[in-house]
């Protein structure tokens, strides 16, 4: 069976050999066929916009989700947050109740106190007449709450993580807590670079066929 990394690792050569082929093929068929509606990417103006929009094709909403999920990834599994709900969600209550700690009980029950604060917080939000987040119809697709899903869920879950470290014991100085919010970058590296190459190759799709 195939691990993880080895995936990852021959869906990048695919995106770079796509990525390859749509240079040659965009300056073979526009060479052999002008008049089709077609850019080559081998072209002044294909190359001119290959490396003058590099930067534009990467920044979007889809790279700042992936940077925010890392944080939160990191977080919750720093914190031992992670580790604990696997032994709520995966045990049975007698076995939960040997297994963690006071501390640790203690430090759950304040996380899922602020989780309903944070559901109390979206539903004024969002379920009431003329919320602050609803669309100017007052509809949650598309509105700024379906914007801001990704982003919310992945700061709850930071501060979730936070405050189970904290309260349980498992973080105790401040460079800690620090180190918990970026330490989840690292183990996400090759999604970022997976990211890269897929954006840049969906929108150099977008300007060949002038989508």
């Amino acid at each position: 069976m195939i691990n993880r990394s080895h995936l990852l690792s021959y869906v990048a050569l695919a995106l770079i050999i796509a990525q390859v082929a749509l240079f040659l093929v965009s300056w073979l068929i526009t060479a052999a066929r002008p008049e089709i509606a077609m850019h080559s990417l081998l072209s002044s103006e294909g190359l001119r916009w290959f490396f003058g929009q590099f930067v534009q094709n990467l920044a979007t909403p889809v790279l700042v989700w992936l940077l925010l999920i890392s944080v939160a990834y990191g977080c919750v599994v720093s914190s031992g947050l992670g580790d604990v709900l696997r032994v709520c969600f995966g045990a049975s209550k007698k076995a939960e109740a040997s297994t963690l700690s006071y501390r640790q009980r203690f430090a759950l029950r304040a996380v899922i106190f602020e989780l309903g604060l944070v559901v109390i917080a979206m539903l004024l939000l969002t379920a009431v007449p003329h919320a602050a987040l609803l669309s100017v119809t007052g509809q949650l697709f598309p509105s700024s709450f379906s914007a801001s899903i990704v982003p919310v869920v992945a700061f709850a879950l930071s501060i979730f993580s936070i405050t189970y470290g904290v309260m349980s014991g498992r973080f105790h100085s401040v460079p800690e807590i620090f180190r918990s919010i970026s330490v989840g970058i690292a183990p996400t590296t090759p999604l970022w670079l997976l990211y890269i190459l897929a954006a840049e190759f969906y929108f150099s799709v977008r300007f060949v066929f002038m989508i």
